[in-house]
């Protein structure tokens, strides 16, 4: 053997020979170096790239996954479809999830829902709903006027009847009084002048003033005028014929007139308040139903979208979120889908296979 090397310095083709094959060997023995080195790269913080990539992935894709446990909640892709950088691709319920991001999350429902309920417009149901909520404050308020109607008539009814009563106007004022008696309706104020006068059977009087007209006098009460009045003359007592007599509505020197007069003061506020607290009512359910039945104002919409938005920043800016979602690290192509909804899979296993847009042929 040293014979043999002792001689190559004489034999020039020999060493050339000798070196390629030593140069050839060098060569792959670098190659398959480098490209397991390749084949093998490490999973990237999902923290910092927001991309979750699994230990399986080779030069022409990637295969991506969860940096959490958990159960699989949603697949927003297929095989096949292309995608743009940092578009969700599918999200799993972690096993640790916090309140607070179950609160992020549960705002950024609400938001979205708010907003596409704003973008559609009214379902029949909620139009009905709002229609029935007019109706009913319309029989409310005709309701409450009829109601305050009543006891406001029957607050001027006992003024107007404060302890009625036939007063002597005559210049000799011993004559003796008829007795009045019956409820006013009417709603008249004024008085009645009456005068007695003899006439065939006994005596009668005028009156005049609020109604006018003649009344026979007996001890049995006679209507006075159509108004609910009655008037009588107590047969012990004596009637003289010229004798004048005033009936004044109301009595404003009866004891009661005061409180009735404030009992009816009270009972016009009351109604005024009630009927007007009725009409507001209406008023709001009539601007409820409109805004149901209205299209959604450029205002409202911007509204909505600026509150998605707010939501949508509160859920990301969460620190769990991101281990419960597998992102697109970059615009490419989804190769394959390793998981199902409801499947329980653990941290950093594929989940999807991915080919970034830089790889595609």
């Amino acid at each position: 053997m040293k014979q043999h090397l002792i001689s190559l310095p004489h034999h020039p083709k020999r060493v050339i020979i000798i070196s390629l094959i030593l140069a050839l060997s060098i060569g792959i023995f670098g190659y398959l170096k480098i490209n397991k080195k390749v084949q093998n790269p490490s999973i990237k913080d999902n923290s910092t790239m927001n991309e979750n990539i699994s230990s399986n992935s080779s030069p022409m894709g990637l295969t991506l996954g969860f940096l959490s446990s958990g159960r699989v909640k949603s697949i927003s892709v297929k095989a096949g479809d292309n995608v743009k950088k940092g578009e969700v691709l599918a999200t799993i319920d972690a096993d640790n999830e916090d309140g607070g991001l179950i609160q992020a999350e549960a705002a950024y429902e609400v938001a979205k829902a708010n907003y596409q309920k704003i973008i559609n417009g009214a379902t029949k149901t909620a139009v009905d709903i709002a229609k029935t909520s007019v109706n009913t404050a319309e029989v409310n308020l005709n309701g409450i006027s009829k109601q305050q109607e009543v006891l406001v008539n029957n607050a001027l009814r006992s003024l107007l009847n404060s302890s009625l009563e036939a007063q002597s106007v005559s210049d000799n004022e011993a004559h003796d009084s008829p007795t009045i008696s019956g409820t006013y309706e009417c709603k008249n104020e004024g008085s009645y002048d009456l005068q007695i006068y003899s006439s065939s059977g006994g005596y009668s009087l005028n009156y005049s003033g609020l109604e006018n007209g003649t009344l026979f006098l007996t001890d049995v009460p006679r209507p006075l005028g159509d108004c609910g009045l009655l008037l009588a003359f107590d047969k012990t007592k004596t009637p003289q014929a010229g004798a004048k007599f005033n009936i004044q509505i109301p009595n404003k020197n009866a004891a009661n007139y005061s409180s009735n007069n404030n009992a009816y003061k009270l009972a016009l506020q009351n109604k005024e308040q009630a009927i007007s607290g009725a009409q507001a009512a209406l008023n709001q359910a009539q601007a409820a139903f409109e805004s149901v039945v209205t299209n959604a104002r450029p205002e409202d919409v911007a509204i909505a979208e600026a509150e998605v938005e707010r939501a949508h920043g509160a859920l990301i800016a969460n620190p769990t979120y991101g281990n419960m979602i597998i992102s697109a690290p970059t615009n490419g192509t989804v190769t394959a889908i390793y998981i199902s909804l409801g499947q329980t899979i653990k941290p950093n296993s594929g989940a999807i296979g991915f080919l970034a847009a830089s790889n595609q042929n």
